[in-house]
């Protein structure tokens, strides 16, 4: 049973996602419940937990907060509690780590998508950690992926460095390479999909060929599922940047040729000493993260050595003069996109990559904006009755999709063929659409204007925004729902007085109003004269 923290300032909210779904029948158990990320740190500290479900507006310590400093105690997922108005703080928290984001009010069946996954997630990392006790080899790996990432002081390394093969002197230089799998999660050559079978056996030729190309010179690593670090330590001559881009190269071309498929290769500065390994090496995943804007296959450095015209230095991002423009953009592309504008939301889209492309925009940068757009391209499904189960994955594939492309391009084609989905489904409403949705506005109001039947009501029979279909109707018929409702019910009233020996307030009753003043002044209003006059001819001296 995996063990849950709830972290909300509202008990209320709390109460009501213990009670949502049997946590239990998804393998969870909610353990311990915080009012704000302080309280939370502290529980953190004292036990762990699998998971954490947090809100992000909350009193001495907000989520955004939490999010941060729990990477201190712990690397247990993170889930973020958010509401639309919220999403902004919901990309910052994708920014620090968060796993996801569900929407409040919290939907049961999106609650339990996210802990099946989580629960996978979390029996992976078991079983990759059993993988990584296992043998030299797994420890090698361990010790020096936190060698890389600066978590494993001189003591600890000094007293595992021979049990691993590690050569006894340290003070020397050090440069780093990290090789991204471009074929891992669906990458690489478009269209190839590779059993997990395949992608375990070129993981594994990858690897070989980097240690055969490091032999006597440095270490291979996992780093991650689709990467491998390379230290190489033998001395100033294998690090020199030259030499270092050799061996990435001949990584990138024996992957090409013997693997048939492509990685991507972050070279890292020349560092020297203990201490400045992490520094390399993060120097090579941030060149590596201009794959997303230079495409895979790419050798790539922060100092752009001998990219030719691939070797923009990515410097030319901007901060909230860009964050502005693409904001600018994606509502031009939305309103394209809701009044039915192909052309215009072609261009809008071919305007939001070159201002990414211009802006030097990263992966962490450019999805959040996709994402917030696919976030406004379903309000828009559910706005115009449009199927949003047709459209949009709401259990996981949209934003997983998002999360796992790797480049600018695939990103691109991603977010087309969504805005082509939306446009060819509102499309296909056609015309004769907004007449059938009046048509049936009206026999549901003929049918029940003697009940208390409002505007919302209707629009919740049909599946639609209030908003946008009180602008639907008095586009196609002249007049506000509120009109229509009005006139319906006064020409029963009329047809009652002349027809029938129903009392005026029963009469009144009958076509939907409670009180009988009101009635009176309704009445008075649309006919010009009274209930009373109507019934005793007024109908036929006014023509009414």
């Amino acid at each position: 049973m995996y063990d849950v923290l709830i972290v909300d300032d509202e008990p209320v909210a709390r109460e009501s996602l213990r009670y949502l779904i049997d946590w239990e029948e998804q393998g969870f158990a909610i353990r311990s419940e915080a009012a704000n990320g302080l309280q939370a740190l502290e529980l953190l500290k004292e036990r762990h937990y699998a998971l954490v479900l947090t809100d992000i507006r909350m009193p001495t310590m907000n989520g955004l907060d939490l999010i941060a400093r729990m990477k201190e105690v712990t690397d247990c997922p993170v889930v973020i509690l958010s509401g639309y108005d919220d999403f902004e703080y919901a990309r910052q928290g994708l920014k620090l780590g968060a796993k996801e984001y569900l929407l409040k009010p919290v939907d049961e069946d999106e609650l339990i998508a996210t802990l099946r996954r989580t629960a996978e997630e979390l029996e992976e990392r078991r079983f990759a950690e059993r993988r990584h006790r296992l043998g030299l080899s797994a420890m090698r790996d361990q010790l020096l992926r936190r060698l890389a990432h600066g978590a494993v002081g001189r003591k600890e390394f000094e007293e595992q460095r021979a049990l691993v093969g590690f050569p006894p002197r340290i003070e020397e230089t050090f440069a780093c390479l990290v090789v991204e799998m471009d074929f891992v999660y669906g990458g690489g050559k478009e269209g190839e999909g590779l059993s997990e079978k395949d992608t375990e056996l070129k993981r594994y030729a990858v690897r070989n060929i980097c240690e055969e190309l490091a032999a006597g010179e440095g270490f291979v690593f996992e780093d991650a599922e689709d990467r491998y670090g390379v230290l190489f330590y033998a001395g100033a001559a294998s690090t020199e940047p030259a030499a270092l881009r050799a061996r990435a190269e001949r990584i990138a071309a024996s992957t090409a040729l013997y693997a048939k498929e492509t990685v991507s290769v972050g070279v890292g500065a020349c560092a020297r000493g203990f201490a400045t390994v992490r520094e390399s090496f993060r120097e090579a995943e941030e060149a590596l993260d201009r794959k997303f804007l230079t495409g895979a296959g790419a050798v790539l450095s922060v100092r752009g050595e001998g990219e030719g015209a691939n070797g923009a230095d990515g410097e030319g991002e901007v901060g909230g003069a860009g964050d502005e423009l693409f904001r600018s953009i994606t509502a031009h592309l939305l309103d394209a996109v809701r009044h039915f504008r192909r052309e215009d939301a072609e261009a809008s889209l071919a305007r939001l990559w070159d201002g990414f492309r211009a802006s030097g925009a990263t992966a962490q940068r450019a999805k959040p904006v996709v994402i917030e757009l696919f976030v406004q391209l379903a309000r828009i499904a559910r706005e115009t009755g449009a199927s949003q189960e047709l459209l949009f994955d709401r259990a996981f594939g949209d934003y997983e999709a998002i999360l796992r492309v790797k480049t600018i391009e695939e990103l691109r084609r991603l977010t087309e063929r969504k805005c082509e989905a939306v446009l060819v489904a509102l499309a296909s409403l056609g015309e004769l659409r907004p007449n059938k949705v009046i048509e049936e506005l009206k026999s549901i109001v003929q049918a029940r204007y003697m009940d208390d039947v409002s505007l919302r009501g209707v629009a919740q029979r049909i599946y639609m925004n209030p908003n946008y279909l009180g602008k639907l109707f008095k586009a196609n018929t002249g007049m506000s729902f509120n009109d229509y409702l009005l006139q319906v019910r006064m020409e029963k009233a009329k047809e009652l007085l002349l027809h029938s020996d129903l009392k005026v307030y029963e009469i009144s009753e009958a076509v939907g109003y409670g009180e009988l003043d009101w009635f009176y002044k309704r009445f008075k209003a649309y006919t010009g004269i009274s209930a009373s006059e109507f019934r005793s001819g007024g109908e036929l001296r006014y023509g009414k």
